[in-house]
């Protein structure tokens, strides 16, 4: 593997500030939000559901013009200074979010989630958009598995610094000082607040090598009105291409609809596991940390087993395991096993995390889901490539990114309304089931390419 030069590793190392924003979103502020600012686990996770509802529409609306537009105007850098100014901006605002009325509204709340969610989204577009330019001839697969290395590695150094400094001195462990740090108030949730503040530090440093080093497209020196009607013809054209190869469009159909599912897998998780589990922020934050290594340990070798048997059948493998792991976590509380009721909580340990049966039983499965995530974008796009004409590459994947957006609405409207009408966060996510299952079936009707690209051999 070759050495990345000063602009490919300016663009991997972005992803270090990206990543904590994910896992502070997930393990942190959404079941802080969900118990202790709505106070209500099941109405926090309609609430959760609301500002996903609203993020995945608002980017299905704009994301796929967006970046046909921004092919037509050449330059990245620009729009990544004023996208990032608005993500930081509304992302350390939640440290106005408190309980008991004080502070922001938890509409106002769920406003800044929408827009921080928005334009995360519209960032990770442009950075993407920039790889191929960051590669400069060497290899974009090696240059992209360093950026996740260097974000995985971030957000594993961040949950820890949170755990350590913020979170364990307020249970009453000897394992650091007795307050957190930066004399913080526990009683007003400072310790919790100033998570999205430091996730948002992170997100502003991580920026400055990318727009410092990293290389940009030149300008086209398009006229905005000569740009728009680029665009617009480009998304125009993209359905011909479809008709000429119905595997990769009923691949494209199959993906947007599993990929949603697993997307608010990523969100409510947190949520899911505070409110039903009754978790501690110390037990959600080893959570998250727990899935970072699952994500590196699942993603090493379900690469290897997709070499084996096929994306395809990789991807199947994996759906399929997502919904039995599912099926058995909705079924499961601190008193019951797969819809079994316990006659009393056994406990596992008598130490001061996850003392329960249930609680480990619970970890596991969602490490496990974790796991077989992990692997879902790589076997997807190596599927694609092996469906769509070496020719017609770019347009193919100008679909594929436009199917992660369409749809990101459905999945957390369908948990919302599952959510509310029972009352029950763990019947909030049989949608997430049911998206997987359709998505699966669709799968099953594409038939792989039995010929190799010469790009690919």
């Amino acid at each position: 593997m070759s050495r990345p030069d000063r602009a490919g590793l300016a663009w991997a190392l972005f992803e270090g500030g990206r990543v904590p924003y994910v896992m502070m979103l997930g393990v942190v502020f959404m079941p802080y939000f969900a118990k202790t600012v709505v106070g209500d686990a099941v109405g926090g996770q309609a609430e959760v559901a609301n500002f996903a509802k609203y993020a995945g529409f608002a980017a299905a609306c704009t994301a796929p013009f967006l970046g046909a537009l921004l092919d037509q105007r050449g330059r990245r850098k620009p729009w990544i200074v004023a996208f990032m100014a608005i993500l930081v901006t509304v992302v350390a605002a939640l440290w106005f979010a408190q309980p008991g009325g004080v502070g922001l509204p938890v509409t106002v709340v769920v406003t800044l989630l929408v827009l921080g969610k928005l334009f995360y989204t519209y960032t990770e577009m442009l950075h993407n958009s920039l790889l191929a330019s960051a590669a400069s001839g060497r290899s974009m697969a090696q240059l992209s598995g360093l950026s996740i290395t260097i974000g995985s590695l971030s957000g594993f150094l961040f949950l820890i610094f949170v755990l350590i400094a913020l979170v364990l001195p307020t249970q009453g462990t000897n394992m650091s000082s007795a307050t957190p740090l930066y004399g913080l108030d526990i009683a007003s949730f400072q310790h919790l607040r100033i998570v999205p503040v430091l996730a948002a530090l992170l997100l502003l440093v991580a920026c400055v090598p990318l727009l410092l080093y990293a290389r940009d497209y030149p300008s086209t020196n398009k006229s905005w009105g000569a740009s728009f009607s680029g665009a617009f013809a480009y998304l125009g054209g993209l359905s011909r291409h479809l008709r000429a190869q119905p595997n990769a469009a009923k691949f494209l159909l199959a993906r947007m609809i599993y990929a949603d599912g697993i997307a608010a897998i990523s969100i409510f998780t947190g949520v899911l596991a505070g409110g039903v589990m009754g978790w501690s922020a110390t037990e959600l934050l080893l959570l998250g940390i727990g899935q970072l290594a699952a994500a590196a340990t699942g993603a090493f070798f379900l690469a290897r087993l997709d070499m084996r048997v096929g994306s395809k059948r990789t991807l199947q493998i994996m759906l399929s395991g997502m919904i039995l792991a599912l099926l058995v976590i909705v079924g499961t509380s601190p008193d019951k096993i797969f819809f079994v009721p316990l006659a009393n909580s056994p406990l596992a340990w008598g130490g001061p995390v996850f003392q329960r049966v249930t609680d480990v039983i619970f970890l596991a499965l969602l490490l496990t889901m974790t796991g077989l995530t992990s692997g879902t974008t790589a076997s997807s796009r190596a599927l694609l490539a092996s469906l769509s004409p070496a020719s017609e590459a770019g347009a193919y994947f100008g679909l594929y990114a436009m199917a992660g957006t369409v749809t990101a609405w459905l999945a957390p409207m369908a948990i919302g309304w599952a959510t509310q009408a029972t009352n029950s966060q763990q019947a909030g996510f049989v949608p997430v089931i049911a998206l997987l299952a359709i998505g699966l079936a669709l799968l099953s009707t594409v038939k792989p390419s039995t010929t190799v690209r010469k790009d690919q051999e």
